[in-house]
């Protein structure tokens, strides 16, 4: 899970300002997978790679904003 996550994590920002949401949906994900040739988008994957990286965006902007 963690080499998905890695693979995902910059294609992120991307999506979230094009789209203008805060934090990325299953959707995004699956799009980026799509889009790259990745494997590994199995429901029970996607769920803990969406969980990663929305912990990981709250912490880039509580610590962006804390300066």
């Amino acid at each position: 899970m963690e080499h998905l996550v890695e693979q995902v994590r910059p294609h992120v920002p991307a999506l979230l300002a094009r789209d203008g949401n805060q934090a990325v949906t299953r959707v995004q994900l699956r799009e980026i997978l799509r889009r790259e040739g990745l494997r590994g988008g199995r429901n029970d994957r996607l769920s803990l790679v969406l969980q990663r990286l929305r912990t990981e965006e709250a912490t880039t902007k509580t610590r962006s904003t804390a300066r």
